[in-house]
């Protein structure tokens, strides 16, 4: 879901249940907060290692979603931020900061989780004790329908243009173009899974009519294929060995342990779909192992971007004794 919407559906939570004033508003900053971890991706982006900073992860978090809400909206209600922010806009976003926000604040950061967990790579929500997501993979990561309304509909509610009404209708406006979004979703998606009942996973695209699906075959291999509901072809299909051997297999199952109980492994486990691995054995008994998604090479071929990918995503040499020697991520 877009950011606006997140918010949007927030306040509608709040206003449905007739709360006052510091309610919404809380429910509007809980809501909106777990998005501003994008600030963190360059972290990531240095150092994959910490998995726990990426998007969707510690902000989306059961457990730590609700104090980074916090310490947000604690920043917000900064004096020189609050004076910035009136000067710009003219809604006012003033909020006490004691215990009567925590449970509206909490029931936005909840409503931006469960929207989150209808998408595709949802959060990973006991961040840091696990990386593991949540994903129905119904929507994509931002639909274009719901942003064509909340887009407008923030900027007539930051500067209150309009009447209020037309505020309102806008709310439900958003509301139903979000469940008509899911339905034609639900539809094509059902229709995908109908077509190929053996798949090993189905995720959309931004287009409501396509989604991305895979199988293992008995051969050790990964198809991926790029389905449209109704078509009976795929309008693209790849197969991809899960395991390629170079040398000999001796202490290959060894190295494999060694390098999957890192906390490296674990982050590139973080957002892939399947793992494919490219093992070297050299003749000092050393293994170099590549690990890479093959879904994401399919999409990457498929959208004629391969050539910026390494063959490999992450590669973990391991010495003779099972030691890490190096771990890279090209």
């Amino acid at each position: 879901m877009d950011w606006f919407t997140h918010i949007f559906i927030g306040v509608t939570i709040a206003l449905a249940l007739r709360s006052d004033r510091k309610w919404v508003l809380a429910m509007a900053f809980g809501a909106m907060a777990p998005d501003l971890d994008a600030l963190l991706t360059p972290v990531t982006i240095v150092a994959p290692q910490l998995w726990f900073l990426d998007h969707r992860t510690f902000s989306h978090s059961l457990l730590l979603g609700l104090p980074w809400a916090l310490g947000v909206t604690w920043l917000f209600q900064r004096p020189a931020i609050l004076r910035l922010w009136r000067r710009i806009f003219r809604i006012d976003i003033a909020l006490p900061m004691d215990r009567t926000i925590l449970l509206p604040m909490f029931a936005g950061v909840l409503s931006h989780i469960v929207l989150d967990t209808l998408t595709i790579q949802g959060p990973a929500l006991f961040t840091p004790f696990s990386p593991e997501r949540f994903q129905l993979d119904w929507f994509y990561f931002i639909d274009i329908a719901p942003l064509a309304v909340s887009t407008p509909l923030l900027v007539l509610s930051l500067w209150k243009l309009g009447p209020a009404t037309l505020r309102k209708r806008l709310i439900v406006v958003l509301l139903v173009v979000i469940l008509a979004t899911g339905a034609w979703r639900g539809a094509a998606k059902l229709s995908v899974e109908s077509a190929d009942p053996g798949a090993a996973g189905v995720v959309p695209t931004q287009n409501p009519q396509t989604w991305w699906t895979w199988r293992e075959l008995p051969n050790g291999s990964l198809a991926v294929s790029l389905a449209e509901a109704g078509r009976g072809s795929p309008l693209f299909f790849a197969v991809f060995p899960l395991l390629q051997v170079n040398g000999s297999s001796q202490g290959l199952a060894g190295a494999r342990a060694s390098a999957e109980s890192t906390i490296s492994y674990t982050a590139f486990t973080l957002n892939v779909y399947a793992t494919a691995v490219n093992a070297t054995r050299f003749s000092d008994g050393t293994w170099s192992l590549g690990y890479f998604d093959p879904v994401r090479k399919a999409q990457a071929r498929y959208a004629g971007t391969e050539n910026v990918f390494s063959p490999d995503d992450l590669v973990i040499v391991v010495a003779p004794d099972g030691a890490i020697a190096r771990v890279t991520w090209p």
